[in-house]
């Protein structure tokens, strides 16, 4: 009976020992199938995300060149320099320009001596206008080595300006000869002044007769020259040349 009861308790103790030894591979298979779950849903999720990536369009990356500038190179500008002589004879300076073989006065000459007139009789107007002569003094008094121009050498001077038609634009003040001929007007044999900022009128030397010599004349609302004579008593303006050889 004790024997029995002997195997009884081994069997009982061995039933203990399955159930334990049963229970825990059990907790071991869940463990390690909730581990390989786990597992397979992360590769899921990875997969998907390396698919999306995959799939969407690459992002677009702007590169930016910011080229820099190489310095400029200085250039030298040589301050130009007008052209210009003195009047010995009352120290005035007048600039001057070189067409083909003569130099031209650029200023109107202002001389003052008889025969010679400000505009309106106002000293002022002879240092902005220059002054306005009669016909002899303006043949008498161009400075030492000038002379007044005779109508060839105008006719030269406006060919070189592209013909009378157009030759005023790049005479008058502001044109591109350097010229500056100045709307100074004119006066007659009577002492009347008029025209001034409207026409400029200059002696040639060429002698029509014993009354009458040449002149030009020029305008501000127009390009064109006229070639005309009058009376040698009234007064305009004077340029003089200078044979540039």
């Amino acid at each position: 009976m004790k024997r029995n009861g002997f195997w009884i308790i081994v069997i009982l103790l061995l039933l203990v020992a399955f159930y334990f030894y049963m229970n825990t591979e059990c907790e071991k298979k869940e463990l390690d199938n909730q581990e390989a779950i786990e597992a397979a849903v992360a590769h899921a999720l990875d997969s998907v995300e390396s698919h999306r990536t995959l799939q969407a369009p690459p992002e677009r990356t702007h590169i930016v060149y910011i080229e820099k500038e190489a310095p400029k190179e200085q250039k030298v500008v040589e301050p130009k320099k007008d052209n210009t002589f003195t009047d010995e004879r009352d120290g005035q300076q007048y600039k001057f320009i070189k067409v083909n073989d003569l130099l031209w006065m650029a200023e109107n000459l202002n001389f003052d001596t008889e025969g010679s007139f400000c505009f309106d009789n106002t000293p002022e107007n002879c240092d902005d206008l220059g002054r306005l002569y009669k016909w002899s003094t303006a043949n008498t008094f161009c400075p030492d080595g000038w002379r007044l121009p005779d109508d060839e050498d105008w006719a030269s001077l406006f060919k070189y300006y592209g013909g009378v038609n157009v030759a005023g634009k790049g005479l008058k003040k502001g044109g591109d000869s350097g010229f500056n001929a100045l709307m100074a007007g004119y006066r007659d044999h009577a002492n009347f002044y008029d025209k001034r900022d409207e026409s400029a009128y200059f002696w040639s030397s060429t002698e029509q007769n014993k009354d009458y010599a040449s002149f030009r004349g020029m305008y501000h609302n127009t390009s064109n020259i006229g070639p005309y004579t009058y009376t040698k008593e009234d007064a305009f303006s004077v340029r003089c040349v200078k044979d540039s050889k």
